[in-house]
């Protein structure tokens, strides 16, 4: 089998996670296309690198990503980096004719991310983005049922992402919370993968409304806490919109909501039935069927659980009856990307869906006054 090197640029904690799910895919997947190996991973400064090298044996590390894209024996490179720096490194990787497999959102701004569309076009180089809630088993079945007409039209969608991290008024600042390095606050973060999930299962839609909070406007610039910094950033976030077909949806992103520890969930509710899902509960989707039989004692209507779990299709080897993780869906995203190279169909989000969400965040921040 061909054996392909990536390269991680970025090893903070998400950079860790998609090394995690590159190098788990021999183990997950029969019949890869190419078998991955991590040959190098590069961090912003020489001490970090030297720690990763030691921490994972990888047996290349550098704080200079021209000397990750100078090696030959890489062909992926995988950005997980703040976002403020994913234009230049999608740039300088497209240059040198790798691949690349890019973290959420796609950029700082929307004329950041259509200059990546231009780049990848021009250079021709494949390329995917870490949208791995795509690929949550309750989420597959969930398109499915769309797509066989189950909800019939649909007339209401609601999608959440909740998290409460950001409570603590000790908590240091970090580039998630600096507007020139994020781009945004929890819309950008957490609220992308809303804004694609809508796109994915239901299509285009149009944002007519938002709103945002800051509710701690100041933060310590370092654990120490002996100076404060301004954050201008979103904690809390509302989007109101459109569908094609004119159902409202409506889009929250949150990171003080308290008691929430990683909680994405959406409602799509139409004339001839409703879905749930609950990250929390990531084993089941709700399904709710109007066209069942009513009756006095409510005959057989009401929600019921589809048992998704580990449901993934062949080539999967893990057997399905086994509860799903949150790293599962990050190793089947990557899974989907090497398909894309090999040229095999591929449901994994584009740059083109990368530009749609970017421009889906800058029209929110524009409404909302960030």
């Amino acid at each position: 089998m061909e054996r392909l090197g990536v390269g991680i640029v970025g090893f903070g904690f998400i950079g860790r996670v998609h090394a995690l799910a590159f190098s788990a895919l021999p183990f997950y997947y029969s019949d890869l296309p190419f078998l991955p190996e991590i040959r190098g991973i590069c961090t912003s400064r020489e001490e970090t690198a030297r720690k990763a090298k030691e921490e994972t044996g990888i047996p290349f590390a550098t704080h200079r990503i021209e000397e990750l894209l100078e090696r030959k024996d890489i062909d992926v490179v995988v950005v997980a980096t703040p976002n403020a720096l994913h234009l230049p490194v999608v740039e300088q990787a497209a240059n040198a004719r790798k691949h690349i497999y890019c973290d959420k959102p796609l950029a700082l701004n929307l004329r950041e991310a259509e200059r990546i569309q231009e780049i990848v076009t021009q250079n021709r180089v494949t390329f995917g983005m870490a949208f791995q809630n795509r690929f949550i088993p309750a989420i597959l079945r969930a398109r499915e049922l769309i797509r066989e007409g189950f909800l019939g039209e649909v007339i209401r969608v609601r999608a959440q992402y909740l998290h409460s991290g950001y409570n603590d008024p000790r908590r240091p600042m970090s580039w998630r919370l600096r507007k020139d390095l994020s781009g945004g606050g929890a819309l950008a973060d957490l609220g992308s993968h809303l804004i694609d999930l809508v796109h994915y299962l239901l299509g285009t839609f149009a944002v007519t409304g938002a709103r945002g909070k800051t509710f701690i406007t100041k933060r310590p610039r370092n654990p120490e806490g002996e100076d404060f910094e301004e954050v201008l950033v979103d904690d809390w976030a509302e989007v109101f919109g459109f569908l094609a077909n004119g159902a409202p949806l409506t889009i929250e992103a949150s990171r003080f909501a308290t008691g929430s520890c990683d909680e994405l969930r959406l409602e799509i509710e139409g004339m001839e039935g409703a879905i749930r899902f609950n990250s929390m509960q990531p084993n089941f989707l709700e399904v709710y069927d109007a066209r069942d039989r009513g009756g006095p004692y409510g005959g057989n209507r009401g929600f019921k659980l589809i048992e998704s779990v580990h449901q993934y299709p062949y080539p999967n080897r893990i057997p399905g009856k086994f509860a799903i993780g949150w790293v599962r869906p990050h190793i089947a995203c990557a899974h989907d990307f090497l398909l894309r190279i090999a040229g095999q169909p591929s449901l994994g989000a584009t740059v083109a869906d990368g530009v749609f969400v970017q421009g889906v965040l800058e029209s929110a921040y524009a409404l909302s006054g960030y």
